[in-house]
């Protein structure tokens, strides 16, 4: 059976630090894998979410992998910040970049870090433009609903997406974010995704049953 790995998306703990050392340490428990910090600026996003500082007093109470999602504008800028406090995971986000010789500078830095690079592709982008970028990156993230917002519905469109990356190679993390719950995850999964990422599910949900379903487990296991 697939070992599937699943990501707690901070973003139902808000932007209070001890609501968000409380639930990292809660998903921690029950068994989740990593902890995917959605970052917004409120610029490229409406919304505005955490940032690398919360990410180093997590970092300082957790030994979950830390997987790091910058919605933000000009995140070229900030990227050293995001190494040094301790992501091992850092994606992109596609639309972000105006300057796409850019954003492939910007993933080589990540990559020379030491640190897995990802690109994230919204729902409403052409997955087909993820092609030119498959060698510089580790992990594909594919949004299944409309970046910038947690708690809105799974888009089936997502579903081709992850079929397209996987098609493209056997070899390269595929991580599927948004909408997650019992059911999209089965689809995403049988697509070809590796990774879950899951907020409002999880959060509103007993934790452990919640996490170990996301994982293909029956409760009694």
């Amino acid at each position: 059976m697939k070992k599937i790995v699943v990501s707690a998306s901070s973003l139902p703990a808000g932007r209070n630090m001890s609501s968000q050392l409380e639930y990292i340490e809660r998903v921690g428990t029950y068994g989740v894998d990593m902890y995917h910090l959605d970052v917004m600026d409120g610029k490229f996003t409406k919304q505005k979410s955490v940032d690398y500082a919360y990410l180093e007093q997590l970092k300082e109470h957790s030994t979950l992998l830390f997987d790091v999602h910058l919605m933000i504008v000009e995140a070229e800028k900030v990227i050293s910040k995001y190494i040094k406090a301790g992501a091992n995971i850092i994606s992109l986000e596609y639309e972000a970049f105006q300057d796409k010789e850019l954003l492939k500078k910007t993933l080589i830095k990540i990559k020379k870090s030491g640190v897995m690079a990802g690109l994230a592709i919204d729902i409403d982008t052409d997955i087909k433009v993820i092609d030119e970028y498959l060698n510089l990156i580790d992990m594909a993230l594919i949004l299944c609903v409309k970046v910038g917002k947690g708690g809105q519905k799974f888009q089936d469109a997502a579903i081709k997406k992850i079929k397209y990356v996987r098609n493209l190679s056997k070899d390269i993390l595929i991580e599927a974010d948004g909408g997650i719950n019992a059911e999209t995850a089965k689809d995403c999964v049988k697509a070809g995704a590796d990774i879950l990422v899951s907020g409002a599910y999880i959060y509103a949900n007993d934790t452990y049953s919640a996490i170990q379903t996301l994982k293909g487990k029956s409760v009694a296991e």
